[in-house]
């Protein structure tokens, strides 16, 4: 749901801005309160007056701002005054619904509409709903940048009506097997009946669809009396003159005709790759409870008393790992026939997290985060990044269409995979790589622009499945996880794609282009983030087409990953609940009930369901820049009075998996309003 971090987000800000003072438009109000860290806080419908600190020259001027608002907010009116006329209202677009941060940009003067002349101050009327809470900062107003809000045409993805006719194609042939030796590479397939003019094709990872030149090279084959064809090729090839590993291509099929060359087989991925450590042990967690985005702090020993099994630990931008230049402490090493500089000191940081979670018997999960190369000017962030990233983005698409993006974030990974995946203490272990954050929600986490589903999972299942091969030519047992919010069937958002829709699409390209061991990273928050009374979501309903899945119906989820079609290789595939939390309002002992209440009704359905291997609750200890949510099991590390005190949750989730569980979870039967722990359980078919 969101990615709740311990830095502070990017939000340019321009030198020519003239910064709004906001206040209540009808005087004092308990509706409307400001903060010293200068964050308005607004409750439900409400009139602002907003007065610039200098006067406004003629122009065309931008409304810009930082918010948090849950729900959104609909178009709503500005007006200019001070005598605010209704008939010189301007009504500007829908704030989105956000979990976290956000900036907001909307043109005050449309073109060929100046601003009313003499304005000194203005009014923002915002219909939220009696319940809602608007978070702002940073409001400000702007000059507009020259082709700002012009429609931006995508050079970086292949066309949808392309990738929709690709996937439903019946094609006649088949690759039926890709395996990546440590020198070959031996592919396998039938032609289906082709029997001449065949040529197996060689389609590096960045090659698009609907590409001028859609492979690399062409290889002819021949077949046998059954059409069956195999053909082994060494490993390494050459590219651009210099050597390159086919470890990241897809191979498909063609057949030449007297136009050119037609595929007449969807493009297939390695199904196997050689490992340096095939006897490598999988982690498998003593237990479901997990701590999520855990880094080395002032409780050494939380882990142990918690009886924490698993963590996520954030990984933020990876492209600091890996410098493009020689510097001082960074030392060289190849990848892809080029040179590039691992950086000691970060890397160095984070072995020490890893191992100490080794050293307790933890496993840990790295979440992937690409910073946004729309807000910023440093050269690799911009090489590393999508270069459709537009600045309503937290964090961004990697660079998955060009060759030396590609390249730059395969030198990422497999430094890093390299180094974490051993077994001997000396850098620690990643066992699981989390790609990137909440995709369904990735215009806010995994920004590449504004694309359609189709577009957008072709391009995320690049990075995906490179994460994947790198791994597993060090750990057998790594897996690469797709990272999912509450919002299933309905999107949440028009620039959403919704939970489902990811999850159809991404079966449908693995059942194309062959499957792989992915995994699936849930977060399954309540329908309201502030509300923790989970088992009152209305909008969490038990069958395949609900609008959320949340701790209320998460059955759901275990039932929908048990259908056959989503089976690797006969297995269920591990989910892991990587971010999930419940609120508490404030610190009454009501609030606190409630939170600790939302914990024991999740927590007694997890334990039932097979499929969730872990359950990383996030977050950790309550933060201050979270948009006004208390979802930590501690309190504010600067709490008057209690700095970081333990809140009931902290002692409920201490006792769950132990002999103390139901002594600790019954109080919490009477707030959910049940006499019996079974009643909460939904055991009837799911469809």
């Amino acid at each position: 749901m969101i990615r709740l971090i311990f830095t502070v987000l990017f939000f340019p800000i321009f030198a020519n801005a003239i910064s709004l003072k906001l206040e209540h438009f009808n005087g004092p109000t308990p509706k409307f309160a400001q903060s010293a860290e200068g964050v308005s806080e607004i409750h439900g419908p409400s009139s602002l007056r907003a007065i610039p600190s200098e006067l406004a020259k003629e122009g065309n001027w931008v409304l810009e701002m930082e918010y948090f608002c849950v729900g959104g907010v609909p178009s709503f009116a500005v007006l200019f005054g001070p005598n605010f006329e209704s008939k010189q209202a301007r009504y500007i677009p829908t704030i989105d619904h956000s979990e976290t941060w956000r900036l907001y940009t909307a043109r005050l003067c449309p073109p060929n509409q100046p601003l009313p002349a003499g304005w000194t101050q203005l009014r923002f009327d915002l219909p939220l709903k009696a319940d809602q809470i608007l978070q702002l900062r940073n409001v400000r107003i702007r000059p507009e940048l020259a082709g700002e809000f012009d429609q931006k045409i995508s050079t970086a993805a292949a066309a949808p009506k392309s990738l929709e006719e690709y996937l439903s194609e019946k094609f006649p042939a088949t690759i039926s097997q890709v395996a990546v030796a440590t020198t070959q590479i031996i592919i396998k397939g039938n032609s289906g009946g082709q029997l001449d003019n065949l040529f197996l094709a060689d389609v590096p990872m960045e090659v698009l669809l609907d590409s001028a030149k859609p492979y690399e090279s062409l290889m002819p084959i021949t077949v046998d009396q059954k059409n069956d064809f195999s053909l082994t090729l060494p490993r390494i090839g050459k590219r651009h003159g210099r050597d390159y590993d086919r470890l990241l291509s897809r191979w498909q099929l063609y057949r030449q005709t007297e136009t050119g060359y037609e595929p007449i087989s969807h493009g297939h991925y390695a199904d196997e790759v050689a490992c340096r450590s095939p006897q490598l042990p999988p982690t498998k967690p003593a237990s479901k409870k997990g701590l999520g985005g855990w880094v080395l702090g002032p409780f050494p020993n939380e882990l142990e008393e918690l009886g924490i099994a698993a963590v996520t630990i954030n990984v933020f931008a990876i492209h600091r790992y890996v410098s493009l230049q020689p510097r001082a402490g960074f030392t060289p090493f190849q990848w892809q026939g080029k040179t590039y500089y691992a950086n000691e000191k970060l890397l160095e940081g984070n072995d020490r997290i890893l191992r100490d979670a080794e050293k307790r018997g933890v496993m840990v999960s790295a979440i992937l985060l690409i910073s946004n190369p729309a807000q910023t000017d440093d050269a690799a962030a911009k090489l590393l990044g999508h270069p459709d990233a537009l600045k309503e983005g937290t964090y961004a698409m990697p660079n998955v269409t060009s060759a030396d993006g590609i390249d730059y974030y395969g030198a990422i990974i497999n430094l890093m995979a390299e180094r974490w995946s051993k077994n001997d203490g000396v850098h620690g272990r990643i066992n699981h790589w989390i790609i990137h954050n909440e995709v369904d929600c990735g215009w806010v986490w995994t920004n590449c622009g504004d694309k359609p589903a189709i577009v957008y999972m072709d391009l995320y299942l690049r990075s995906m499945r490179l994460v994947s091969l790198i791994a597993h030519q060090y750990d057998p047992n790594a897996r690469s996880f797709i990272t999912l919010t509450h919002h299933w069937a309905e999107a949440g958002n028009p620039h959403y794609y919704g939970s489902k829709r990811m999850m159809e699409l991404l079966e449908n390209y693995c059942r194309a282009e062959g499957d792989f061991s992915w995994a699936l990273a849930y977060h399954p928050y309540p329908q309201n983030l502030f509300n923790p009374r989970a088992w009152e979501d209305h909008q969490a309903t038990f069958d395949f087409n609900t609008k959320k899945i949340t701790p209320k119906n998460i059955e759901v989820l275990d039932a929908y990953m048990k259908k056959p079609e989503l089976l690797y290789r006969g297995n269920v595939r591990p989910v892991h609940l990587s971010e999930n939390g419940f609120n508490s309002k404030d610190y009454s002992e009501k609030s606190l009930t409630d939170q600790a209440a939302g914990m024991a009704l999740a927590w007694k359905k997890i334990a039932t369901l097979s499929s969730i291997e872990s359950w990383q609750y996030h977050n950790w200890i309550d933060n201050r820049a979270e948009g006004g949510l208390r979802i930590g099991l501690r309190k504010f590390t600067d709490e008057p009075g209690d700095p970081a005190g333990k809140k009931p949750i902290w002692h409920l989730y201490q006792a769950l998996g132990t002999k103390e569980e139901d002594q600790l979870a019954a109080p919490y039967l009477k707030t959910i309003g049940i006499t019996d722990w079974n009643q909460a359980l939904y055991q009837q078919p799911i469809r």
